[in-house]
């Protein structure tokens, strides 16, 4: 691509950028006179349309949006396009500043007799006190500031005698004589402070009417009264005249500040125009050649101009400021730039006005949009000059203007904007291609390396790449590349878009650059340029940089021609070789770089992402003459092997040398000055300058442009400047067998600066090795190097070497390079796109053998490979219980020992799964981030250990886990390649492996949840939904919690009906296997009694086993809970039947709730409430199975009912049974009936904080009080039933044995679920009345035995609902609730938390748990009441990822959890405050489904607000046919669907949830909670049945 300035016609300092027509092509580009425009067009576009098609060349230009030349001719005709006086009056002050330093810098001579010829710093500084001192008071500045005082009183006075002067003396009724003087100041400033802003003097005026009435408040209060005499007028105005003076203060201090930054600007400016030996050292001041740039151009008066008002011909000019924001204008109202004289002024160049739309200035836009459509239909691109200082919206009009005549322009644009933020602004907001990057802007090796390193690549060793760096050969491009190949039809590589770094043009030297020559030392021409070459970004070069051209040419006043260099001369054939390879590498995809600096040497590496192969150039700058004697520390390549490729050095003969010995210096030419810009030539706004002429018209050519005399040595396949040596590596030297290293040595004499040396790199073992000598031969004998698909430098043939790395390609599936590239794809996705399968029930994308490897892993396979929280794995292949249950001895232990827990990481911790999740916890973020420099990598790379960590616990599952065997071999066979690479490449394979696993283990976990809304082949090209993605990794959950442990599990010795678990595993010390169970969440409840809870398990058993169809998992942990109900309740803590405590009012109805759900989804359906049940303990008399069942006698001591026994008494356990069914009416009739009892082992031992009261547990149905019948009771105040069941224990804060939440009474959410509970029996005696053999309950009420139906009960349950817990919104509606006391009421329009607590003020509380109710039992509620309250919820509780378990506005609300938290604060020591406040998941799980329900299905919702958003499918629609992230919502579900998204990123997000989970709680507005499980069973559960809702009503 060549860019050529631009071709319109030129303005009077000759600038291409000061353009003086934007419709007219230059005449002197063409040899031919008088061409008319299309004429000129037309040869233009021949030109450039046969570069491209012979040469294949594309032409760009610079577009000059930003000024015009100050002698366009269209200026005079059309002055408003441009900032003059009227259009922008605020630049007055500046403009008359302008005026007297032009006028001073005439009368330096004329009028104050000094020298004008400023030559030193002294001679300056005479000028510029002479200034300050007579020419800038003269201007009077101060005037564009301040308040008119004289004026201002004079306007008061005349007010004052007026007698029809009419004061408004209500105004202010503040006492104004008792503020100080500044008070004053302030309050009149305030009110009556008029600025016009006009760029008028004395602008700022005083509202007469709000002077009249202050001063008039003033007096009164300074003087008691007012008067209309003389004297009280006197007094007014001495008052009025101290107050406006100190209202004026502030604006003389701004005036003073701006003074001082005027005097600092001029002289510095001064400085370098006169003084400075960089800059251009102007001749004597005059008007024509001021102290400093002019900064308005003056229009001349003349036909066109003489109806125009002066203040429209002095127009702005443009220009620059240092580190100004670019999104200012600093031209505009608010901007003072002009005014302090901060502008670098373009004397040549008027600075255009659009305003904010073609509206507001229509001829100019009209005018630049021709030139645009002119420029787009002849160039492939545009270079935006000042872009950084072009108006963001004129900037972005003008592409889409130039992209509708030619929608494949390429634009590129410098920034100077100072921050990487805005340079993305504009990129984003304009859609700039590339940035010019500058290496001349280097000022040592260091920053040289700094921006190569920067502008492109990713470091060596990467695992992904961002998607610029896709390569096109495989989206049918024709790259000239044999690496990939293109995709076949039907196939598909998903590429997650993310944003990135601005694109890089980087230039060698640009136009605006200084030389090599002149910035450093000439020689430094040739490592400048190999390190540009080198770089992973687009690299440019200026014309006359590889001839070695001394100096920068001034395009103002250069008007020789190049001459043609011989092809030897400079750095031509080295640079020949550096563009070729250059080239290939962007075309082959060498995106991997490494960039190292050590003293002047810089050595880049680029190396290929997949083959590993690469080209390594080592570079010694010559920044300066003084070079020290240190070179480059040897480089060293681990099994890799290289060669030389070229090896070059440049000396460069300094003395100064005339350009052609024929020519004549012309002393016309005003001397070159290296910095001198475009724009700084300020003659040409005075056409009457004396030598405005010669300098325009009629230069001689100084000959040609020619380089500096050089010598360049180059070779080939040999160097002097390094050495290479071979050495083989021994297991003393840290290597394995076989290992090999590269060491490059550098000569200190031979590597001389401006030298380079370039190898061909490859990896031992990898098959890949090519001869580079051919592109060496065509370069020197001047060859076509035009790329074809037969280049020197493609990725060499793949020979059937059996090499370690070529081993590990084949047995990864990587021989096929496309792979590898989809690899690096997948592993870069974001947060969201990284929870999508990569495989599916396609076999051929899976890599060889590990389908085979992972098709026969069940549940508890699954959960060993891929998950095991540390203290699990201690229990089950720990060194401790290994020697237990006598696998091994205790002298095997210390000789081979075991993994005893999860990886521990130096520096970064243990991981926090054991299995391959707990890697890819780790690695995933690394690995898109490419933080190679992690701690995990650094571990990978030290040596083996967490290899051998990986396939070594795998083994030793396979004593309990035979099916594991194939995914152990798989595993361990590609990790012993691993060990055998190179320290650098381990991090990655070791990655890819690990998240092959992974995958493939994820994959198959989804192919054993047979639920009919999950896709079956997950892992299909095209990208899932992230709601697909995000159920999938909550119904991961299961697999993570459920598993085998040593120390618990679901039942207690030999269940007599059999193992109800799923296959062999972990045993206890007496071999009993060990039933799998669930988890409540991890790592904190793992093990041991702690590990199954009645309550947690029961909420998450629908989502984690019924939903997604593991219903033997279900079925086991509703029987083997069954089997331990006593005083008809389910244990809280099942402690595997041995010692379950009962201290939970809910977990039954939990139970009963999921015994329902399973019936309902089951196969068996409701034959399963006729299964057999054992029963761990007696049950009473009338709850034995037999003819007594239902009617025998509810107590009966002689025989033990309900009584505790160990697990051992084989004479009391497992020695009655029950059906399911019975065990159900048991529940409900025990519950009606009524129970008391005091728990087994109450006392310290049992529970150490609680008091004694708290033990006794009572729970009842109230019968006998109307409007309150049927509902469930329980609990006192020093016990805590229900899941809010935090018990003090802080002694110091006195809340030991205090309950935090007693919720006792009816609690709200029990209350729904016995009214599930009663639905369900309801539907089972009405479908499968034989199931169900119990009419109702029999309960004992005044003395006598009653029996109360089922139907009765749930009749009087639905009436007893809304009258006892509804709390209207309507105060006038109270009589028809039971209210109770209304001055305990917070908030209205929701439903209690509970109903009889005995500390009264807690019923009252908004808890999100009528939620719960919501979902189980929606027929309670009034809908239209409901979705009032959820709205409430909506607005009070929902947080970001739970739900606040109280009301902010309460005053026991406090948000934070810390359960070490040792202080004396009652409301949160301990950890106190667990359920007053803290956010938890699970029941923003039932929030959600709640308001499905209620907004979308119950009666009367809009139905507008549903209409469903589906095309009509054949069949019930699948998640992976839905989009829920694209399509058009309503707002209802845009609203639950905004709330997921937040869940999504959590579980998806490796970094928020190394346990990919979602956690139990949160602290306030969703932050991190230390104390929280990260992964908790019902969290995860909920939004499984979140996301079903969601399908079943359509979305």
């Amino acid at each position: 691509m060549v860019h050529l300035a631009p071709i319109n016609a030129r303005g009077s300092s000759n600038s291409p950028y000061s353009i003086y027509d934007q419709l007219a092509i230059s005449d002197d580009i063409f040899a031919e006179k008088g061409l008319s425009e299309r004429e000129k067009e037309a040869r233009m576009k021949t030109i450039f349309e046969r570069v491209r098609t012979e040469n294949g060349i594309l032409c760009v230009t610079d577009v000059v949006w930003n000024h015009t030349a100050c002698n366009s001719v269209w200026l005079e005709e059309h002055p408003e396009s441009g900032y003059n006086l009227k259009t922008a009056p605020h630049l007055r002050p500046a403009y008359e500043l302008d005026e007297a330093i032009v006028q001073f810098s005439a009368d330096v001579s004329e009028v104050y007799g000094l020298d004008p010829h400023i030559k030193t710093e002294e001679e300056l500084q005479t000028v510029m006190s002479l200034f300050s001192s007579k020419a800038l008071p003269a201007v009077k500045l101060w005037e564009f500031y301040v308040v008119n005082v004289e004026q201002a009183l004079k306007d008061l006075e005349e007010a004052l005698l007026d007698p029809e002067t009419v004061v408004d003396t209500e105004r202010y009724q503040v006492h104004i004589g008792g503020m100080s003087l500044y008070d004053r100041a302030q309050l009149l400033r305030k009110d009556g402070l008029i600025d016009k802003k006009d760029g008028t003097r004395y602008a700022k005026t005083i509202d007469i009417d709000v002077a009249l009435s202050f001063v008039h408040r003033l007096a009164q209060d300074l003087d008691g009264a007012c008067h209309s005499g003389g004297e009280s007028i006197e007094s007014k105005l001495k008052h009025y005249e101290a107050v406006l003076n100190e209202l004026n203060l502030p604006y003389y201090k701004t005036h003073d500040d701006d003074k001082t930054a005027i005097l600092a600007n001029i002289t510095s400016r001064a400085r370098y125009l006169r003084v400075d030996p960089h800059g251009p050292k102007l001749k004597a001041l005059s008007r024509s050649d001021p102290l400093n740039d002019t900064y308005f151009t003056r229009l001349p008066r003349n036909k066109v101009t003489k109806g125009r008002h002066d203040d429209e011909l002095m127009l702005a000019n443009n220009g620059w400021i240092w580190n100004a924001d670019p999104l200012l204008n600093f031209a505009g109202e608010d901007s003072k730039a002009y005014l302090r004289r901060e502008v670098i002024a373009w004397g040549d160049c008027v600075k255009l006005r659009y305003g904010n739309k073609p509206a507001d200035n229509p001829w100019l836009w009209s005018h630049i949009e021709a030139y645009t459509l002119k420029m787009a239909r002849l160039f492939s691109g545009f270079r935006i000059d000042n872009c950084h200082s072009t108006p963001m919206h004129v900037a972005s009009y003008f592409l889409d203007v130039a992209r509708s005549a030619n929608p494949d322009l390429y634009v590129f644009a410098e920034l100077f904007t100072g921050s990487e933020e805005k340079d993305i602004m504009f990129v984003g907001k304009l859609g700039l291609h590339s940035l010019i990057r500058e290496a001349m802007n280097a000022w040592d090796a260091k920053e040289e390396g700094r921006l190569v390193y920067k502008f492109g690549g990713q470091p060596v060793g990467s695992l992904t790449f961002p998607p610029e760096h896709f390569p096109l050969h495989m989206l049918g491009h024709d790259m000239g590349c044999s690496t990939y190949s293109a995709l076949k039809e039907g196939e598909e590589v998903v590429v997650d878009i993310k944003g990135s770094s601005p694109h890089a043009l980087f230039m060698d030297c640009t136009h605006d650059n200084e030389t090599p020559h002149q910035r450093r030392t000439a020689e430094d021409t040739l490592p400048n340029a190999a390190v540009v070459a080198m770089s992973s970004c687009a690299v440019g070069s200026v014309k006359g940089y590889d001839e070695i051209v001394p100096e920068l040419l001034n395009v103002v006043t250069e008007k020789r021609k190049y001459r043609v260099p011989e092809c030897y001369e400079g750095i031509l054939p080295v640079k020949a070789v550096l563009n070729q390879l250059h080239v290939r590498m962007a075309r082959q995809g060498y995106v991997e770089i490494h960039v190292n600096q050590e003293h002047d040497f810089i050595s880049i590496h680029r190396v290929h992402p997949i083959t590993h192969d690469g080209f390594l150039m080592i570079a010694r700058m010559a920044f300066n003459k003084d070079h020290g004697k240190d070179v480059h520390s040897p480089i060293t390549l681990r099994n890799q092997r290289l060669r030389v490729i070229a090896s070059a050095g440049l000396q460069v003969q300094v003395t100064p040398i005339p350009h052609d010995t024929d020519s004549d210096h012309d002393p016309d030419v005003p001397p070159q000055s290296p910095t001198q810009l475009y724009h700084n030539l300020n003659h040409f706004e005075f056409p009457d300058h004396p030598e405005a002429a010669a300098i325009r018209t009629h230069r001689k050519l100084l000959g040609t442009i020619s380089g500096l005399p050089s010598v360049l040595s180059y070779a080939t396949e040999v160097t002097t400047r390094a050495t290479v040596v071979e050495q083989h590596l021994g297991q003393d030297a840290g290597g394995e067998e076989g290992d090999m290293q590269s060491v490059v040595t550098f000569d200190p004499v031979n590597f001389k600066p401006g030298g380079i040396l370039l190898y061909r790199t490859w990896v031992v073992g990898s098959g890949v090795d090519e001869d580079a000598r051919h592109v060496r031969q065509a370069a020197e004998e001047d060859q076509d190097l035009t790329p074809t698909k037969e280049e020197p430098f493609k990725v060499p043939r793949q020979v059937d070497s059996h090499g370690v790395m070529a081993a590990l390609w084949d047995l990864l599936g990587m021989r096929d390079r496309n792979a590898g590239i989809e690899i690096m794809v997948k592993l870069g996705p974001d947060v969201l796109g990284a929870g999508h399968l990569w495989y599916g029930n396609a076999e051929g994308r899976w890599p060889p053998g590990l389908r085979e490897a992972v098709k026969k892993l069940g549940l508890m396979e699954i959960n060993v490979a891929l998950y095991r929280a540390g203290t699990e794995e201690k229990e089950s292949i720990g060194a401790s219980l290994l020697v237990l249950f006598g696998v091994c001895e205790r002298s095997q232990i210390e000789t081979n020992p075991p993994g005893d827990g999860a990886y521990d990481v130096p520096g970064y911790g243990p991981l926090p799964y054991c299995g391959f999740q707990g890697f890819m916890s780790a690695l995933q973020p690394v690995a898109r981030t490419n933080d190679l420099g992690h701690p995990v990598f650094n571990n990978l790379r030290a040596g083996p250990w967490m290899l051998d960590y990986v396939s070594g616990r795998l083994g030793k599952y396979l004593k309990y886990y035979p099916s594991l065997l194939a995914l152990y071999k798989w595993v361990h066979t590609r990790l012993q390649l691993v060990v055998q690479l190179s320290p650098s490449f381990v991090p990655k394979y070791f990655t890819i492996i690990v998240a092959m696993v992974y995958q493939a283990l994820r994959f198959r976990a989804i192919e054993l949840t047979p639920g009919k809304f999950i896709t079956p082949d997950a892992g299909r090209p095209t990208s899932p939904s992230s709601t697909e993605a995000f159920l999938q990794a909550c119904f991961l959950t299961t697999y993570q919690l459920y598993g085998r442990v040593g120390s618990t599990g679901l039942l207690s010795g030999a269940y007599p009906f059999g193992p109800v678990g799923l296959g062999p595993g972990i045993c206890t010390g007496d071999g009993t296997p060990r039933d799998p169970c669930l988890a409540a969440g991890l790592p904190h409840f793992a093990t041991a009694h702690m590990r199954c809870w009645g309550r947690d398990v029961f909420i998450a058993l629908r989502g984690l086993f019924i939903v997604p169809g593991h219903f033997e998992a279900a079925k086991a942990h509703i029987i083997a809970f069954g089997s331990t109900l006593r005083h008809g309740l389910i244990p809280n803590l099942l402690d595997q039947g041995w010692s379950p405590r009962y201290n939970a009012r809910d977990a039954a109805w939990w139970w009963l709730w999921s015994v329902a759900e399973y019936c309902r989804a089951a196969p068996e359906g409701y034959a399963f409430l006729g299964v057999e049940v054992a029963r761990r303990f007696v049950p009473r008399r009338r709850y034995r199975q037999g003819p007594e069942y239902g009617v025998g006698p509810d107590t009966d001591e002689s025989d033990g009912g309900d009584t505790w026994s160990p697990p051992d008494d084989t004479k009391r356990t497992y020695v009655y049974k029950n059906t399911i069914a019975e065990l159900c009416h048991e529940i409900l009739e025990r519950h009606a009936r009524g129970v008391t009892f005091r728990e087994y082992n109450a006392g310290p031992m049992l529970d150490h904080a609680m008091s004694s009261q708290g033990f006794d547990v009572t729970v009842g149905t109230v019968w006998d009080e109307e409007g309150k019948e049927g509902i469930v009771y329980g609990g006192n105040q020093w016990n805590c039933g229900t899941w809010m069941d935090k018990m003090g224990d802080s002694e110091k804060a006195g809340t030991k044995g205090v309950p935090a939440t007693p919720r006792d009474g009816a609690a709200v959410e029990i209350v729904g679920m016995v009214k599930a509970a009663l639905r369900f029996v309801l539907a089972v005696r009405k479908e499968k009345k034989s199931l169900w053999k119990w009419d109702g309950v029999v309960v004992h009420v005044n003395g006598k035995d009653r029996l109360i139906t089922y139907e009765d009960w749930n009749a009087k349950l639905q009436r007893s609902f809304e009258k006892q817990f509804f709390i209207p919104a309507d105060p006038s509606e109270d009589s028809q609730f039971a209210i109770g006391r209304v001055e305990l009421l917070n908030r209205r329009g929701i439903y209690k938390d509970s109903v009889g607590a005995t500390k009264l003020f807690m019923d009252y509380q908004l808890r999100p748990n009528f939620c719960v109710a919501m979902v189980v039992a929606p027929e309670l509620f009034d809908p239209k009441r409901a979705r009032a309250a959820l709205l409430v919820v909506k607005d009070v509780l929902a947080s970001p990822l739970g739900i606040k378990t109280l009301d902010p506005a309460d005053w026991g609300y406090r948000g934070d959890y810390d359960n070490a938290d040792d202080g004396t604060d009652p409301t949160t020591a301990h950890g106190f405050n667990y359920h007053q406040g803290p956010e938890w998941v699970w029941v923003m799980g039932f929030f959600l489904r709640a308001y499905i329900y209620f907004f979308t299905k119950a009666p009367g919702h809009d139905p507008a607000a549903v209409t469903s958003i589906l095309h009509s499918l054949p069949t019930g629609p699948t998640l992976s046919e839905l989009s829920l992230d694209t399509l058009q919502i309503p707002s209802h579900i845009s609203y639950i669907n905004r709330t997921l998204l937040r869940h999504k990123f959590h579980i998806l997000d490796a970094v928020a949830s190394p346990y990919a989970g979602l956690p139990e709680l949160t602290n306030k507005d969703g932050a991190f909670c230390r104390d929280s499980c990260p992964t908790q069973a019902w969290s995860g559960s909920v939004m499984v049945e979140v996301v079903r809702d969601l399908c079943e009503v359509g979305v």
